[in-house]
């Protein structure tokens, strides 16, 4: 039996609550966003013809989509593999937050992926 090693070198600072909390809540923030924010411009867009802004504003939102994936993915491997996602440990709760912060980053990547398709393919101005 081996001495244990405390390896918190800093990398804790992903496992706090809030950097939790922002990869979970990243995707559904930036969706919603990229939603109203998309339907709201079009009316200006079309006035002055700058269809590059609609075309903008899901790629910005992916980009917070991934902020927060990122966020998600450390704080992921600074917890331990071996620890189960339902414990009742703070570090099994962060394993569980981090693993669901991945899966909304992916859902919500997809979403906003598909709701640009339609701004790409048809004018929004006709």
């Amino acid at each position: 039996m081996g001495a244990q090693v405390d390896v918190r070198q800093g990398g804790d600072r992903w496992l706090s609550p809030p950097a939790l909390w922002a990869g979970i809540l990243a995707g559904p923030l930036a969706w919603a966003v990229d939603l109203t924010v998309s339907y709201a411009v079009v009316k200006p867009v079309c006035r002055s013809r700058l269809d590059a802004v609609l075309h903008g504003i899901p790629v910005g939102c992916l980009a917070v989509v991934l902020g927060g994936a990122a966020m998600s993915w450390l704080a992921f491997r600074q917890t331990s593999a071996d620890a189960p996602s339902d414990g009742g440990r703070p570090r099994d709760r962060a394993r569980f937050m981090a693993i669901l912060g991945l899966a909304c980053a992916a859902l919500f990547t997809l979403q906003i992926v598909a709701g640009a398709i339609p701004g790409w393919v048809i004018d929004a101005c006709q």
